[in-house]
């Protein structure tokens, strides 16, 4: 079903109370292509042609979405939400955290369009925890940028994926990945989850310029990986360990078996039974 710009606008007029964003506000201006290979691709391409930060670039499907450390994004038509906004920053120092507005703004937007309650798990996925406990990845988030030689400010473009609805999925993704509607419930129109979306992501960038440790506490309050014994798939190979923190810049601190704690920026997270390196055989 092509996507219905008029739908996603009086969408988002309704949840900004009536007010009509401004010029560059986030999702101000919609981009739809039925089929394209990214949306993060359509983003860059479009800020080089000028569009206007705030853009939202959209798309039915994807032949090549991406996800974190190059994976491809599964992006089958007409099930899910494939979105890139073009943002500009207001100072290179809080280019990091975009994702972490990101992840935030991803969660309020899956809840408020469908009244399904998600968590964070670090750094940037969506998940829904099952009544038995079990934790999906619903949603994602990949964040990259642009900087301009001899400019405070820059581009990032942030992407977000989000399974609506439920379809079958490859063995290797069943136990680890599910849909609002697989979570039991009713899948929400694309445009309504966008209106969310974008409505939610305005307010998070605002708090990331107004106070970027605010918008750090409201992200750990969230992260359901602190306090967890965890396995780390880092660019130097695997670590063990537990969370016990975030940095300022959106790193997780964990404490190693002999007493280090040391902060990662980048890398895979695995939960490990409490009892330790017992738990890596299980893995």
């Amino acid at each position: 079903m092509p996507f219905d710009v008029n739908l996603y606008l009086a969408s988002l007029h309704q949840l900004r109370g009536g007010e009509r964003p401004a010029v560059g506000a986030v999702g101000a201006v919609v981009r739809y292509l039925e089929r394209t290979p990214s949306t993060m691709d359509d983003a860059r391409a479009g800020a080089a042609a000028g569009g206007a930060p705030g853009t939202v670039y959209v798309a039915g499907a994807q032949s090549a979405g991406r996800g974190r450390h190059g994976r491809d994004w599964l992006s089958t038509a007409s099930v899910g939400l494939y979105a890139t906004y073009h943002l500009r920053t207001s100072s290179l120092e809080g280019m990091p955290l975009y994702s972490l507005a990101g992840g935030l703004a991803a969660s309020d937007a899956v809840l408020a369009a469908s009244g399904l309650a998600t968590v964070l798990k670090w750094p940037n996925d969506v998940q829904h925890v099952a009544a038995d406990g079990s934790a999906r990845k619903l949603g994602g988030v990949l964040a990259e940028s642009r900087i301009t030689p001899g400019h405070a400010e820059a581009d990032v473009f942030l992407g977000v994926g989000i399974n609506v609805r439920a379809v079958p999925l490859p063995p290797e993704l069943e136990a680890r990945a599910t849909s609002i509607e697989a979570s039991g419930c009713p899948p929400p129109a694309l445009e309504v989850l966008l209106a969310s979306l974008s409505h939610a992501l305005s307010s998070w960038t605002a708090l990331l310029d107004a106070s970027p440790s605010a918008l750090i506490e409201a992200w750990r309050a969230r992260l359901v990986t602190i306090g967890q014994r965890v396995r780390l798939a880092t660019p130097a190979g695997p670590v063990e360990g537990l969370a016990v923190d975030v940095t300022p810049r959106g790193e997780l601190v964990l404490r190693h078996d002999d007493g280090r704690t040391v902060a990662y920026a980048a890398g895979d997270v695995t939960t490990l039974p409490s009892g330790g390196s017992e738990g890596l055989r299980g893995a």
